[in-house]
């Protein structure tokens, strides 16, 4: 039986969004710094293989530890990189290639993926591409995205999967079907939900679930 711990943390997003980016929701670095500054120390490798507007990989380079990322759209990741002073480390690639990158081995993982709803056709983990429409082919493709992370991650090193419910009129339990698929390949150890303190009115908590890689 795993712990289930409660946290509230400031809803406040530091970065400015890209001109080419519309609005929608960011991951406050509030997040980042808390669970960075209690799974790592500095100069050890965080790795975040949803990179999306590199806010993991920038609390992580202004806490001393070093980043480590990929990112699908290359506008996203060439928007991020130029602000990295471990620019280098931000690849523009499908997160599915992980283990053909030649990435060493990562003391962390942080990351917060694409999300789904049960009634979307649009798949976000492969661009929308009709021929992979669908609810179960996202979570699959998830599935298959985690069990690169062994390969690429020390032995007992944590990975941090934030992720949400999604309401709507067909409700989404994200967090439960994330932790199927995910579990797969590494073991869950916590999950911890987290209050937004101020924000938006329509988000009002989150949660973030503490695998542990346990392979060899």
């Amino acid at each position: 039986m795993t712990a289930t711990n409660f946290l509230t943390l400031p809803y406040r997003i530091e970065r400015a969004r890209p001109h080419f980016e519309e609005d929608g929701l960011q991951t406050p670095e509030s997040l980042l710094r808390h669970f960075i500054a209690a799974y790592t120390k500095k100069g050890q490798r965080v790795f975040d293989p949803f990179a999306g507007l590199g806010t993991s990989l920038f609390v992580a380079e202004e806490m001393g530890r070093i980043p480590f990322g990929i990112e699908a759209d290359e506008n996203r990741q060439q928007w991020v990189a130029g602000q990295l002073e471990n620019w280098t480390h931000l690849v523009c690639a499908d997160a599915a290639k992980m283990k053909t990158i030649g990435f060493p081995k990562m003391d962390c993982c942080i990351t917060c993926p694409p999300f789904m709803r049960k009634s979307d056709r649009w798949n976000p983990l492969y661009a929308g591409n009709p021929d992979k429409a669908g609810y179960q082919i996202y979570l699959k493709r998830m599935k298959f995205i985690f069990a690169q992370l062994p390969a690429i991650m020390k032995r007992n090193a944590p990975i941090i999967v934030q992720v949400d419910n999604l309401p709507g009129k067909t409700y989404t339990p994200l967090v439960a079907d994330m932790i199927s698929v995910i579990g797969k390949t590494v073991r869950l150890e916590n999950e911890v939900i987290i209050a937004w303190d101020g924000g938006r009115a329509d988000y009002r908590h989150t949660h973030c679930l503490i695998f542990k890689n346990t392979a060899p």
